[in-house]
């Protein structure tokens, strides 16, 4: 039966790869037979026929693209949603790249039309994600992407490792719980209706019933001779074992591994210390915050005169933040407190000690805060409060993407990862906006902002990017 949901659940996605291909050229020929000749006559000629085009070009582009997607085990291995993209994004450039070459190599110029071939690359940069997700999805539903999983560990990094299997569905994982070291823990709830099940000495005598069981062991704390024999134990019982290194909560994507003779090592990266990843982030994101500043402009004024209205005092609010390699710098937002907006908090602080104690740990309020303004819980729900750091971002103190700018006041707190966040400029989205925001405590925020700086690639700043448009809608933790 587990071959058999194996082979079904292959064949599945092998048959949405070809529809997403073949709506892919479908869609681009009739963009150049109906709708592109409507605007332009640069195209005099007929296209060539749509039967020709599809027995050339989407039959060798449907071959290539197979081979392409199996070498970047896109049949074989569970990726979560962005991973995934990034993966067939890059197996679609490769495989469209190749097929070009081989329109060229073959001289079957009459066979192809570029223009088509061009245009399906596009689409299929939308349709090939979005069918995907959409195949899962149902596989998942129907028990046949569906897999068991064990987490051996109990701590912070098991935890969140569980958080970030269920907020990617599909991923395909079913987790059974989590195994301790600690038998005091046994039933122990550790992630909503997930429980600590058993021991990680009984992890041999494991039965996960019906169909394979992954593990994935967090442990940091054990030595290598006993992780050595853990594994062994592990492998009677499971398909595969991934194993969540000491630093995995950190540096994961960013580490290269290594050999040197028949000793493995871990290159970790710091990729946004980099001069050359600096310039290239810098010049995309300048001319992308010119093009949001003239597309925004109305909407700033009518936000500042709104603000005027509701309570006495400027329309913008200038704040001292910590910036690259610590130099303070104005942050600018838009006023959204009153005035006298600390006194306020100091007398509301001092009457409520769950306050107190919710401010002391994420250096917010997130029920009622006394210094907002009407107007001022509008644009914080919405975050339209921070549209004016695009200024900051053209002047060059901060970035459209990301580290947290802290307050002087935070150096402290900050500790030793001071050194590493404050080598880079402040964003004014991040990952510590798309995981939680002013949910997340603040050593929690200090991990993220490591993470990005460690793990910053061109495509994780995009992936952030749209990831903000979602928070910016859903709201989530805005307060």
């Amino acid at each position: 039966m587990p071959k058999f949901k194996k082979f079904i659940s292959f064949a599945c996605l092998l048959l949405t790869d070809m529809l997403a291909l073949l709506s892919s050229f479908l869609l681009a020929h009739l963009l150049r037979s109906q709708v592109i000749p409507k605007f332009t006559s640069v195209f005099k000629y007929a296209p060539v026929p749509l039967e020709v085009q599809l027995k050339y070009g989407f039959l060798f582009g449907a071959l290539i693209v197979i081979f392409v997607f199996s070498l970047e085990k896109l049949y074989t291995k569970r990726f979560s949603f962005w991973d995934e993209v990034k993966h067939l994004y890059r197996g679609l450039v490769f495989s469209f790249v190749l097929l070009m070459l081989f329109v060229f190599l073959s001289r079957g110029y009459t066979q192809f039309s570029r223009v088509v071939i061009i245009s399906a690359w596009i689409l299929s940069l939308l349709l090939f994600p979005l069918f995907r997700r959409t195949a899962k999805i149902m596989l998942v539903r129907l028990n046949l992407w569906k897999k068991k999983v064990l987490i051996l560990g109990t701590d912070e990094t098991a935890r969140a490792l569980a958080k970030g299997i269920r907020s990617n569905p599909t991923i395909g994982y079913e987790i059974m719980g989590f195994l301790s070291t600690d038998k005091s823990e046994l039933g122990k709830p550790l992630l909503d209706d997930l429980k600590v099940i058993g021991e990680v000495a009984q992890v041999e005598n494991w039965d996960p019933g019906s169909g394979p069981l992954d593990i994935i062991i967090s442990l940091p704390e054990i030595d290598q001779q006993t992780m050595i024999e853990l594994i062994e134990t592990s492998e009677k019982v499971a398909e595969t074992i991934k194993i969540v290194p000491r630093i995995g909560n950190i540096f994961t994507l960013g580490v290269d591994v290594e050999t040197f003779g028949d000793v493995l090592s871990l290159s970790v990266a710091r990729n946004l210390v980099k001069p050359w990843n600096i310039t290239i982030k810098r010049v995309i994101e300048t001319v992308l915050t010119a093009l949001l500043m003239i597309l925004f402009s109305p909407f700033l004024l009518i936000i500042a005169l709104a603000i005027r209205a509701d309570s006495r005092g400027p329309a913008l609010f200038f704040q001292d933040r910590l910036g690259e390699n610590g130099h303070k710098f104005k942050l600018i937002k838009f006023r959204s407190m009153y005035e006298n907006g600390d006194a306020k908090l100091q007398e509301y602080l001092e009457g409520n000690a769950e306050a107190k104690r919710e401010w002391r740990e994420f250096q917010k309020l997130r029920n009622h805060d006394p210094r907002v303004t009407r107007v001022g819980k509008f644009l914080r729900k919405y975050s339209l409060d921070e549209l004016p750091q695009l200024i900051n971002v053209l002047r060059g103190n901060m970035a459209l993407v990301g580290p947290r700018p802290y307050l002087p006041r935070e150096k402290d707190e900050i500790g030793k990862s001071y050194d590493l966040i404050l080598r880079v400029k402040p964003g004014i989205t991040g990952l510590w906006q798309v995981s939680g925001r002013n949910i997340l405590p603040f050593k929690q925020r200090l991990l993220l902002d490591e993470y990005y700086i460690r793990n910053w690639s061109l495509w994780m700043d995009l992936v952030i990017l749209i990831k903000s448009v979602k928070v910016f809608v859903s709201r989530e933790g805005a307060f």
